[in-house]
């Protein structure tokens, strides 16, 4: 196809820009993040002053949150206190106030401060968050020349963001940071329509009540949103052969075959529940829009896809610049027949950092929502945010943007287009191809700790020792043995005389 005859199409389907992102929501998270962080420190920290009998604990900022966050029992920390006086009675006052309550000082060294006129001194210690408070109140009290106590987790043990640990506390991951509202956006193309903006509200408040065991709620979709799934289907049908890969393509027939999908009517999410489930382990749950890109990656770390179930504007229906059923339909649960159960690149990505704009949901975004791959010479599309967008899938796989084979380090850098098309798409040789470069690259994430996926108690388990991989090892011992059984018992059958 030409590209004047393509711009002719996309301008016919007036597409819109796409202004919310995974990319965008980790960039809003991160800022909402810190600055909620910095709020509860500030608390913690008044806090703090008042338990101490008004004396100021010149903690370090992480300390007053390491003082906080403790239970009731003992924190392995390192104290750096400094003090301007000098060091005999600086020493003895630190030892008089840690012993007196009960704190237990494993080691002490001290050293000249960077000015040169005080000193520092460096304490491994163990203590309860009321021992370590009472010691150092004592010590502001009775030490003058105290100038800071800064408290760190010992052995390097950095603070971990709260993720989910079982599949129950995926009722806590359903946040939507932004949202593009027809209430407040003049450019939705709901926008002013009042029973549109009803109906989504109807079935968002819906999805908000839904909790982890519920039933999948039951949804009579309206004439109108019928045919408008009907013509988004028929549509995108027919770019099917031409710009979507393989794999997509066997899928959907699978789905259709079933009777799960059909151009005819909006299938019930909880007959696509059951089929994903029984075909891949995935299951679905009801949500009310674009999660934040941590809620997203840690539903997905329990095998859990979160879907809208409103449809976008019937005036508009071939393009969103938000997630709706079709988007997820057409697009997600179909690609999720590729994945399989045991994945582990799902886990892989569950826990991510909330401290930058995290390069990890950048590599998803542009492989899984607007990822291409090659076939016979030909690109074809791979994600999601393509298939279900026939204005996108259409520009994408033309000779107008700019394609560069998917390498996950340089994909992790490259500027995502919030306003318009992507100028730049990524292709992999294959699916496949891209699941394993995604897993080794998730492998080079940096963490305290590494994450292992337990089925049978649908929960995530946290390593950072060795004794922590026994749960784990206990089951791969149990399928290993059952495997070698199974290996035995057709090595019997086959040495047997007929």
């Amino acid at each position: 196809m030409t590209t004047k005859k393509m711009d002719q199409i996309i301008t016919e389907e007036e597409h819109h820009p796409r202004r919310f992102s995974l990319a965008h929501q980790a960039s809003c998270e991160a800022l909402l993040h810190k600055d909620l962080k910095r709020q509860s420190t500030l608390k913690h920290r008044e806090q703090l002053k008042q338990i101490t009998r008004g004396q100021q604990v010149p903690a370090h900022f992480y300390g007053v949150e390491l003082i906080w966050a403790a239970d009731k029992g003992n924190i392995a920390f390192t104290a750096v206190l400094s003090g301007s006086g000098d060091l005999a009675p600086f020493i003895g006052a630190v030892i008089t106030a840690f012993g007196s309550e009960g704190v237990q000082m494993n080691h002490i060294e001290s050293r000249k401060d960077k000015s040169g006129r005080g000193w520092d001194l460096l304490a491994d210690c163990d203590a309860t968050k009321d021992q370590l408070i009472a010691a150092a109140s004592d010590l502001t009290q009775n030490f003058h020349d105290l100038t800071g106590i800064a408290l760190y987790r010992k052995n390097g043990i950095e603070e971990v963001p709260w993720f989910p640990r079982h599949i129950s506390e995926l009722d806590r991951c359903s946040h939507c940071i932004t949202k593009y509202d027809p209430t407040t956006d003049p450019r939705h193309p709901g926008h002013g329509d009042e029973a549109y903006i009803a109906r989504r509200k109807f079935l968002n408040d819906q999805a908000m009540e839904y909790r982890h065991g519920d039933p999948i709620p039951f949804v009579e979709y309206t004439k109108e949103e019928h045919e408008t799934w009907r013509a988004v289907y028929e549509k995108l049908r027919s770019l099917h052969e031409s710009h979507t890969c393989l794999t997509y393509r066997k899928n959907l027939k699978l789905l259709e075959d079933a009777g799960v999908l059909s151009p005819k009517e909006i299938p019930q999410i909880r007959d696509v529940n059951k089929y994903l489930q029984k075909r891949t382990g995935f299951i679905l749950r009801p949500c009310s829009g674009l999660l934040s890109a941590r809620d997203f990656l840690a539903s997905l770390a329990f095998r859990v896809f979160q879907t809208t179930t409103y449809l976008r504007h019937s005036g508009k229906p071939h393009h969103s610049p938000e997630p709706d059923l079709i988007h997820e339909l057409l697009g997600h649960d179909i690609g999720l027949m590729s994945l399989g159960a045991t994945d582990e690149q799902i886990e892989k990505l569950a826990t991510v950092s909330s401290s930058m704009v995290n390069p990890y949901i950048l590599v998803y975004w542009f492989i899984i929502e607007f990822g291409l791959c090659k076939e016979n010479g030909q690109l074809k599309a791979i994600g999601a945010g393509l298939i279900s967008a026939y204005g996108e899938l259409m520009h994408a796989c033309s000779d107008k943007p700019e394609h560069r084979d998917f390498d996950p380090v340089t994909t992790a850098v490259q500027k995502y287009e919030d306003s318009d098309y992507q100028p730049l798409y990524f292709v992999a040789r294959s699916i496949q191809d891209a699941l394993v470069k995604l897993r080794e690259y998730a492998s080079s994430l940096e963490r305290p700790f590494s994450v292992v996926y337990d089925p049978f108690t649908r929960s995530v388990e946290m390593i950072r020792e060795f004794s922590d991989f026994e749960p784990a090892l206990q089951r791969f011992r149990m399928e290993f043995n059952s495997t070698t059984l199974a290996i035995d018992s057709l090595s019997l059958k086959k040495s047997s005389p007929k």
